[in-house]
């Protein structure tokens, strides 16, 4: 949330935003979408991101994520020619400004969408089939487990998934037995709850007390206090950065940052780690989507160093890189750009059957030839079920002395299968 956003004009916008569902004409959608008169336009990628807010840190991982992506088509051809560009559009990581974001980004008449993130992507995604315009969101949050939306899809593992690879993380790696929960009180972080408190009681935890926290306040010493009363050998936790510093100030000062904690993936980033203090390296983890070791992650590493120099990937970006190569894909599949067209080629060149590729190139070649393909990409296989999710595996990560990610240990498709409560 945006705690710059006085509260009653957010109510306004939200009531007005809420009933509304944009349908825009897009008469220029046939021709920009198409590439028009011109066989070799370029073709633009939108994204919805919060480049502002308590959450902007996001802004970075999708930005990273699609740069690469772009990189890897636009270095082998292109789409049948075109090259891509992007368009971006801030929502500041608020439900309230997602959709004058969503309005601003149909006015350059993108081919795909890359975004929201979980935060916000309630508040448009319903808008995306109106005006034609596939969408490839990123984010775990459970509301969307079972959506039926024929114009979006999900290219990361739901939090529900996520939520079990943090109870199996405690109980198993690390033998813990009691726990306290301590999430703010936005819809997506209060949808790790269930599933999380189910987790560890079946994998014999204790859950000791659940605290619901209002980002952006002054001090948590009464909820610390509480969490912590007693004793819990864990805290499972989900706030953004700005909560961040305070809670662990606090924590801090109560002598509470001795106990580990885990959190979801915004839990990895540096600035975390940073408002964590000393003991990030020692008692702060997160579980994030776990980076597979084949060839398709292997070529996005290179394409990842080639745009961004020798660093390590921020969360998500091989999410929002697969994300651009299967878009690309299925326009080349399709034969077509017009989104109304490929948007039914997605599932096919992401997932079985068909001969198995791990980059665009390979990809395109296998496609020219007139052959079936099963992309294997950066995140492994993207295979979409029915309501346009994809299953993977999570790794929960700690931290080195220089605030960078350690290798982390991976919990198994089959370990949060048998773990979910």
């Amino acid at each position: 949330m945006n705690p710059l956003t006085a509260r009653t004009r957010r109510s306004r916008r939200l009531a007005l935003g809420a009933s509304i569902i944009v349908t825009f004409s897009l008469a220029v959608t046939g021709c920009s979408s198409t590439g028009g008169s011109d066989p070799h336009a370029k073709l633009t990628i939108g994204e919805i991101f919060p480049f502002t807010g308590g959450k902007s840190i996001l802004s970075d991982w999708g930005t990273h994520g699609v740069g690469a992506g772009i990189y890897e088509v636009n270095h082998n051809g292109g789409v049948m020619g075109h090259q891509l560009k992007t368009a971006s559009a801030d929502d500041a990581a608020d439900s309230v400004d997602t959709l004058p974001a969503f309005r601003k980004l149909m006015l350059d008449s993108p081919v795909a969408v890359i975004g929201p993130f979980s935060p916000t992507i309630e508040a448009v995604i319903g808008n995306f089939g109106a005006n034609h315009v596939p969408d490839f969101m990123i984010g775990g949050t459970t509301a969307l487990d079972k959506m039926k939306y024929p114009y979006v899809f999900r290219v990361t593992s739901s939090d529900s998934n996520e939520s079990v690879a943090m109870a199996y993380y405690a109980a198993k790696t690390k033998g813990l037995k009691t726990a306290s929960l301590i999430f703010d009180n936005s819809a997506n972080s209060q949808g790790f709850i269930a599933p999380l408190t189910a987790a560890f009681k079946k994998l014999g935890g204790t859950v000791q007390s659940t605290q619901t926290i209002v980002p952006g306040q002054g001090s948590y010493r009464s909820e610390l206090s509480k969490a912590f009363a007693g004793h819990p050998d864990v805290i499972f936790s989900s706030f953004d950065t700005q909560t961040a510093s305070t809670l662990w100030a606090n924590a801090a000062q109560l002598g509470y940052l001795d106990t580990p904690w885990i959190g979801d993936d915004l839990q990895s980033s540096k600035a975390y780690a940073t408002a964590f203090g000393p003991k990030a390296p020692t008692n702060l983890f997160a579980a994030v989507a776990a980076s597979p070791s084949g060839n398709g992650y292997a070529h996005f590493l290179a394409d990842y160093k080639s745009v961004y120099g020798p660093v390590q990937p921020l969360p998500t970006t091989f999410n929002e890189y697969d994300s651009i190569v299967i878009a690309a894909l299925a326009m080349t599949e399709a034969k077509s750009t017009d989104p109304k067209v490929w948007v039914t080629h997605v599932k096919d060149v992401a997932s079985p059957p068909g001969t198995q590729c791990t980059d665009y190139k390979a990809c395109v070649a296998l496609l020219t030839a007139g052959k079936q393909i099963d992309y294997q990409g950066a995140g492994g296989d993207d295979n979409f079920n029915a309501y346009h999710n994809v299953f993977s595996g999570f790794s929960v990560v700690g931290f080195n002395s220089d605030l960078t990610n350690t290798d982390g240990t991976y919990v198994t498709p089959a370990q949060i299968s048998a773990s979910a409560g």
